[in-house]
């Protein structure tokens, strides 16, 4: 590395105020003696150590900002190690340094290092550096065994809890001595006999009153539910002002139909099939039947094939492919939209990474949604032959139909506005509408 003046933001209170290359302090006899070494135009009581020369130290030296020696900086013998040329180091350099002349309002400051003390202070950084990495080792390792030990722990525990000891055993025709021996350890969450009816919540609506039209009473429904043990984990009111009791299993969905037969017999219970989720494989081929691709999915994908026997077992909806329609965006491929049971989109999502193999590659799959969206009064949860609503537009809900706005087809964005935006709370999300 050259010996170079380096500017820096420093405080000038380390040196004094106008830059000059004097010095109060001299460097330490150690110090000069590495410099002979690494730097031959070190000054030496006014001598320069490569040519031997006396030199004006006011005149053509400079003095290292860190170790504070001077060196033979212009009219060295050897060319090597001079700092600058004459006329640059009279005329722009020294300047710099002492800031005088046109360097004396300038911002910042110039100091010259040595290379020598250049070299120890970027040793400096890389021991930090490595250190640094080393700290940061350190606590990684500690992270790692603390997790290890954290994960054993956990897997421990796990088996600790599934491995619940049995009762002891006496064998009746003992007598003198007793053996003992362990009763072999069932697990009742593989026993299906015993937790069919568990977590397979059943939706039913009572209906309103045959004679009268009235809905049932709240007192009556929950009389009928607290003194026969029925769980009902929630009720609500549906649109046509019936209600709704979402109960926990099969078992009490039968027991609460049955009772309400007696306690409220003008009022019918339905029970509602349960949801299953709806997807939409895309990328499928426009030539392909409904039949042709459950068989490919079923070849290429045996997993989906193994659950959907299972659904069909226990009555759950099967995967049946409702319609396959063209994409707009590409009218090469389809989409194909497919009923699933809760097991098979559950291993969609987690075993698949929402992905499906047809064919020589992978298709996409998404959740599909159906929204219900009033035409007349823009709003959602009902259609348009049953709303009671006022007439409003979609595009500036503005108080007439939509098929007749006048600003639907206008390139000015700023009179859009739906009517559900309009009337939120929300002003965000009016001005991004």
């Amino acid at each position: 590395k050259n010996d170079k003046s380096r500017r820096m933001d420093s405080d000038p209170g380390e040196h004094d105020s106008g830059g000059s290359l004097s010095s109060s302090s001299s460097p330490s006899i150690e110090v000069i003696q590495e410099r002979e070494s690494s730097a031959p135009n070190i000054i030496i009581d006014g001598i320069c150590n490569a040519c031997q020369t006396e030199v004006d130290i006011l005149q053509y030296s400079v003095q290292c900002f860190k170790c504070e020696s001077y060196f033979h900086a212009v009219e060295c013998s050897d060319q090597t190690y001079c700092v600058s040329a004459k006329t640059s180091f009279t005329q722009h350099l020294r300047p710099a340094l002492e800031r005088t002349g046109s360097y004396e309002n300038r911002f910042g400051r110039f100091f010259f290092m040595c290379n020598s003390c250049c070299t120890e202070c970027e040793l400096k950084k890389v021991i930090t550096h490595d250190k640094r990495v080393e700290v940061i080792d350190k606590k990684l390792d500690n992270l790692r065994a603390e997790f290890r030990n954290e994960l054993s722990d956990l897997k421990k525990h796990f088996l600790d809890s599934t491995n619940v000891s049995a009762p002891l055993l006496i064998p009746a025709d003992s007598t003198n001595s007793v053996n003992l021996t362990h009763a072999p350890v069932e697990n009742v969450w593989n026993n299906s006999s015993r937790t069919k009816n568990l977590f397979t919540k059943k939706v039913l609506v009572v209906k309103k009153s045959e004679n009268s039209g009235e809905t049932i009473d709240s007192s009556v429904l929950r009389k009928t539910c607290v003194e026969n043990g029925i769980q009902v984990s929630k009720s609500f009111s549906t649109s046509k002002d019936e209600i709704g009791l979402v109960v926990n299993s099969d078992s009490a969905a039968k027991t609460l139909i049955d009772k309400l037969k007696v306690s409220a017999p003008h009022h019918k219970v339905q029970s509602l099939p349960p949801k299953t989720p709806t997807i939409n494989l895309v990328g499928v081929p426009n030539d392909i039947s409904k039949e042709d691709l459950k068989e490919e999915i079923f070849l290429q994908n045996p997993t989906i094939k193994e659950l959907s026997t299972t659904a069909a077992v226990q009555g759950e909806d099967k995967f049946t492919i409702l319609a396959i329609s063209e994409l707009k965006n590409n009218s090469d491929l389809s989409r194909a939209t497919i009923s699933v049971s809760n097991t098979i989109r559950n291993y969609i999502s987690n075993g698949c990474n929402d992905r499906i193999y047809l064919g020589n590659g992978t298709c996409k799959v998404y959740d599909a949604f159906h929204v219900k969206r009033c035409f007349k009064c823009q709003k959602f949860g009902h259609i348009s032959d049953k709303c009671d609503g006022s007439v409003c537009c979609g595009f500036c809900s503005g108080s007439h139909e939509t098929r007749n706005c006048s600003t639907k087809n206008s390139t000015d964005l700023s009179q859009s506005c739906c009517s559900n935006c309009k009337n939120s709370d929300n002003q965000d999300q009016v001005s991004n509408c």
